[in-house]
């Protein structure tokens, strides 16, 4: 009976060490925002032709703040944050199963648009995509 306590102590300790470490690797390895004025350019894009280029000047930390503040994009929050439905007076058509992508520098963004932090000089493009 004593090994088994001892087991699942050990077992319950490891896990707890587990957690802490995934945490902390978590917040260290986290994109970091950048305070103050900055410059940042959104390129919408659809129909693989730019629609409208945006260059902003703000003190948001994160695109979706942005988007917003600046006109460029509406959208509904969702349990993972603001789900962009239209940019630049274009809206998605979920029935055709359109949907906007974030890219940075022509990159894929892994982050939602509340979740991505802009720095100044940063170039985004939001474009229209097809198909789920």
């Amino acid at each position: 009976m004593k090994s088994n306590k001892k087991t699942i102590v050990i077992l319950v300790s490891a896990l707890l060490v587990l957690a802490l470490v995934f945490g902390a690797v978590t917040i260290l390895t986290s994109p970091g925002t950048n305070a103050g004025e900055k410059l940042v350019t959104v390129e919408v894009i659809s129909g693989g032709e730019t629609v409208e280029v945006y260059e902003e000047k703000t003190d948001a930390e994160f695109l979706g703040q942005l988007l917003l503040e600046a006109g460029i994009a509406e959208g509904e929050e969702s349990e993972y944050g603001l789900y962009i439905t239209a940019a630049a007076g274009i809206t998605a058509d979920e029935g055709n199963q359109e949907w906007w992508c974030i890219t940075k520098g022509g990159e894929e963004v892994f982050t939602g648009a509340d979740s991505t932090p802009i720095a100044d000089g940063d170039r985004f493009e939001l474009t229209l995509m097809v198909g789920w």
